[in-house]
């Protein structure tokens, strides 16, 4: 008993893309349709005025991005251990408060 026909399904999925790709396309002809009567219904001046403002913003938040970072990246601190298989290659001194982080395999001779 056969569940599934490759023909079939690859038929089923070619529509589903070609679908979804006009679903896109329609969207963005809409998009573009939209920003044209927006843009459009400025003066020219005004046209160049808005392009100024968009330039000038993003210059400014490019300049301020590279002095300060938007997304602070935590340090990474030393305190974490190696994940070694095995058992320790020494017996930790008594003073020794740390974690041994190294075995029998990454100790040099």
């Amino acid at each position: 008993m056969i569940f599934s026909n490759k023909k079939t399904s690859a038929q089923v999925s070619d529509k589903v893309a070609a679908m979804l790709a006009n679903v896109i396309i329609n969207m963005k002809f809409r998009f573009s349709n939209g920003l044209n009567k927006w843009i459009n219904a400025y003066s020219t001046r005004q046209k160049k005025q808005i392009a100024i403002a968009i330039g000038f913003l993003t210059s400014i938040l490019l300049i301020s991005s590279s002095f300060c970072s938007f997304y602070k990246l935590p340090k990474l601190k030393q305190n974490y251990t190696s994940a070694h298989i095995g058992q320790a290659s020494d017996i930790p001194d008594p003073q020794f408060i740390k974690r041994q982080l190294t075995d029998s395999l990454t100790k040099k001779k």
